[in-house]
């Protein structure tokens, strides 16, 4: 028995679906978009309270430091050290914990900014792939696109 022909494939109902499916895809990477938006909104406002706290509890430490140099400097005058040495010794050791601690700070600085700069450079080559790449895989010309080899290209550069 023969099998009767099949239907001509209907190139453009192909066509609308890519199209729906590129459409479907930047909806959903806005939405994300906006939730991290909205994360971040809520994140800032709980750091407001957060340094609020900070900067008190800083200033009681200052003070408290303030204090202990005092004791330890009269310390070391009941000991039996002139007073001008004693202090001397109380201010030195400050000042180098103040540098040790400054030093540490720098270092922290340096690497979370490297750790950020690293994470804002994979978004935005995410970012270009999408909008760069995307439009492309129309079928415009009636040609069936190779979506998931540029996608594996895209990856290929993100991993470097």
């Amino acid at each position: 028995m023969a099998r009767p022909p099949d239907p001509p494939r209907d190139e453009r109902g192909i066509i609308e679906l890519v199209e729906a499916i590129i459409d479907d895809s930047r909806d959903l990477v806005e939405a994300h978009v906006e939730a991290l938006r909205e994360d971040m909104s809520e994140r800032l406002s709980s750091l407001g309270a957060t340094v609020a706290s900070s900067l008190l509890a800083f200033s009681i430490m200052i003070v408290t430091a303030l204090l202990l140099g005092i004791a330890v400097a009269t310390t070391l005058i009941a000991i039996g050290l002139p007073v001008w040495v004693a202090f001397w010794i109380v201010t030195l050791a400050c000042a180098g914990s103040g540098v040790g601690l400054v030093r540490r700070a720098q270092r922290k600085a340096r690497e979370t900014g490297q750790v950020a700069s690293a994470a804002a450079d994979r978004v935005k080559s995410d970012v270009a792939w999408f909008s760069d790449d995307a439009p492309h895989a129309s079928l415009a010309d009636g040609n069936t696109p190779n979506v998931g080899a540029e996608h594996d290209d895209a990856k290929q550069t993100t991993a470097r």
